[in-house]
């Protein structure tokens, strides 16, 4: 007989986060596993961002994502592991005992995005943004041989990932057409896809076998219908979002994640 109060939670804390896709294909792998776990979203502003996971940590949760704004700050609420010390990023956390181990399971799954949308390895890849999912696609994109990363961001800071410094170029017309160019790989890390109303990307700069990666999870995007429009590769970010949720799983559980089954629930939730 089941006990009443013994569900464990997981769960992914961000700002906003009523658009995360995340519960749905975790709930149905939880199921799928026959584990008495539920998995559920937290919506965290930046300055209570200690004290929920603090609180996570104290209540017994197994586990959290982290996903927008929080990748970068919840690296200093945790003790990072090496893939997640060198993104200078964390989006799982891991709660051990009295120890909050975080990773970047981002890196993972951007590296499985790449291989389902048929990006070439190597090339000159040009990211749009600088924030916590840039710093974990510049490492995956260092690990299967994109030597060539620029920054496109609206400050046009450098940011240094490991001991590597990436360049930056600031956010406007001439900088983007000028970067589009030469760019055989063109990822938005930006949360811009999620407003339909948001000002176009010009592609037009882009070569013809350039591909093009939204992060956003969602089942076709402006900037993805536009490359689509133009005969280019693109993709949304939903496959990432599937790779990096398995691997997180299987760090919280200890077990192999039911990847279809994830895939499955994860496309049935889509808009």
């Amino acid at each position: 007989m089941k006990l009443i109060g013994q569900t464990r939670l997981l769960g992914v804390v961000g700002w906003p986060v009523a658009q995360s896709r995340s519960p749905a294909m975790h709930n149905a792998a939880l199921k799928a596993l026959g584990l008495d776990f539920s998995y559920v979203t937290f919506a965290v502003p930046p300055e209570r961002l200690p004290q929920a996971i603090a609180g996570a940590a104290a209540l017994g949760m197994r586990g959290l994502n982290v996903t927008i704004p929080h990748k970068e700050a919840a690296l200093t609420l945790c003790e990072p592991d090496a893939i997640g010390w060198e993104a200078g990023a964390v989006n799982t956390l891991i709660f051990e005992d009295q120890t909050i181990v975080g990773t970047n399971t981002d890196v993972h799954g951007f590296r499985m995005l790449m291989a389902e949308a048929g990006v070439t390895p190597g090339g000159r890849a040009v990211i749009l943004g600088a924030g916590g999912a840039t710093r974990a696609v510049v490492l995956a994109l260092r690990t299967t041989g994109h030597r060539q990363v620029t920054l496109v961001s609206r400050k046009g800071q450098p940011i240094t990932v490991g001991d590597v410094t990436v360049v930056a170029r600031p956010w406007t017309p001439e900088t983007l057409a000028r970067e589009l160019a030469g760019c055989d790989l063109l990822v938005d890390a930006t949360p811009r896809g999620l407003d339909p109303a948001g000002p176009e990307l010009d592609l037009s700069p882009l070569p013809p076998h350039a591909v093009v990666l939204d992060l956003v999870v969602k089942r076709e995007t402006r900037l993805v219908a536009a490359a689509r429009a133009r005969g280019l590769k693109a993709a949304t970010g939903t496959a990432m979002l599937l790779h990096q949720g398995a691997a997180a799983l299987e760090r919280w559980l200890g077990r192999s994640a039911p990847i279809e089954v994830m895939r499955a629930a994860l496309e049935a939730s889509l808009d």
